[in-house]
């Protein structure tokens, strides 16, 4: 059994020693966009409720940011096709700063839903250009790691900005007198400025002098037709699990605030220890699908977190709860990698970038709705329905995924692979 392990690491390694240094170069501005995000995700809920608005605003804030990626997604993705990646990156990084910055320094109300709209708008070519961009970037030994690192360098910014924001907003308290609003304000602008240092890296990409022709992305009715099919497909289970995840994922740090009394510096320490857990598991996902394939993968870990999600719903022993939050986080985001290097394999490379744009298109649009759901029903019925309603979703949402694609892949000697039938053709 060592022996195995040991060699398991071993590959595992090996194989990330292949990355080229453009997708070495995209992972660290990775890092520094997640840090930002991870301050967002933290902190903006806390900050908005300190300026005394509701969870239904609250809610309607977060579908803003999720109705301009939602908007940009398709045509962001024919942009990306062509016009080079490098300029669009850096343009986008600088106008998301901009964005964020208003939103936290503006007590107008539209003016607060607007500038998260162009927010959400601007990094929608950040997320939408990642996986065309490993695809091209990597052989398909290193692809699964890849895909997994990049996910987990995310979730790896979040620990550290968990941890950092959280402290942040006390320090800002206890050591410099400022009050909770301010406090919360300035931590978010110190977020912020970590997607400028994303800058350098994507300003250092070795991108192609010019675009192929094969590699531009034509909407012709052939695409259409297929959205109707294997587009579909790959798309539906992540608008359902993502309407599931809508109506209550943005919103466990006010669950842990209302139903425990925790404080941000607590709530931050919290999400640091939750992103780790992350971590391991997204980094552990690659070796769960050489063994189960990657079908079987997303199922199995998105069925597996049920039953934390139901203890986060119904109890209030917080050991158990935080305990439950731990587990549900490792389980639930360690297949969304592989599912996104699913759907790349599953449709030719000219329509790698359509492909991801639908998933996030098929995600933030999902998420542009639950989210005013959410806020609505845990401001009227409380967090026990929004997380058994999640439930359901997400049990919809695997079983759907393993009609449509249990017998996709096939597995021989030399590991799990695609049937050829199942792929769209070119």
């Amino acid at each position: 059994m060592l022996t195995g392990i040991r060699n398991g690491i071993v590959t595992y390694v090996r194989d990330l020693r292949c990355l080229t240094p453009n997708a070495r170069k995209y992972l660290l501005g990775s890092f520094f966009i997640g840090m930002t995000f991870s301050s967002f995700m933290l902190l903006l809920n806390l900050y908005l409720r300190e300026c005394g608005y509701t969870e239904s605003f609250i809610g309607r804030v977060l579908s803003a940011g999720a109705l301009g990626m939602t908007l940009v997604s398709i045509p962001g993705a024919v942009l990306l096709s062509r016009i080079k990646l490098k300029p669009i990156l850096v343009f986008s990084t600088i106008m998301y700063v901009m964005c964020g910055l208003v939103t936290i320094y503006t007590d107008v109300k539209l003016v607060i839903w607007v500038a998260y709209f162009f927010a959400g708008a601007m990094m929608t070519f950040y997320r939408i250009a990642s996986a065309p961009f490993f695809m091209r970037n990597s052989s398909s030994t290193e692809r699964p790691y890849l895909f997994s690192l990049n996910f987990g360098i995310a979730v790896a910014a979040g620990v550290v900005g968990s941890f950092l924001f959280g402290k942040l907003v006390h320090l800002f308290v206890a050591s410099f007198g400022y009050d909770m609003l301010w406090a919360h304000r300035l931590s978010l602008t110190v977020g912020l400025s970590f997607s400028l240092f994303a800058l350098i890296p994507f300003a250092l990409l070795a991108m192609p002098k010019k675009i192929q022709e094969e590699d531009k992305l034509h909407l012709d009715r052939k695409v259409f037709r297929s959205m109707k099919g294997i587009f579909l497909k790959l798309t539906l289970p992540y608008f359902i699990v993502g309407t599931g995840a809508g109506i209550i994922i943005p919103f466990l740090n006010l669950f842990f605030r209302d139903r425990f009394g925790q404080s941000s510096e607590n709530i931050g320490f919290y999400y640091g220890l939750v992103n780790l857990t992350m971590f391991v598991g997204i980094m552990a996902g690659p070796v769960l699908a050489r063994k189960l394939g990657m079908v079987r993968t997303i199922v199995f870990t998105q069925l597996a977190s049920i039953p934390f999600m139901l203890v986060l719903a119904f109890s209030y022993n917080f050991p158990l709860v935080f305990f439950a939050f731990l587990l549900r986080g490792a389980l639930m985001n360690m297949g969304h990698p592989i599912g996104t290097n699913f759907a790349m394999e599953m449709v030719p490379k000219a329509y790698h970038g359509l492909m991801n744009a639908l998933l996030m298109l098929a995600w933030t649009s999902s998420w542009m709705i639950s989210t005013q759901i959410g806020g609505m029903v845990i401001e009227s019925y409380g967090y026990t329905v929004s997380l058994v309603t999640a439930i359901l979703f997400y049990v919809v949402s695997s079983v759907v995924y393993y009609v449509y694609f249990r017998k996709a892949e096939r597995f021989t000697p030399e590991g799990v692979v695609i049937q050829s039938e199942y792929r769209m053709t070119g």
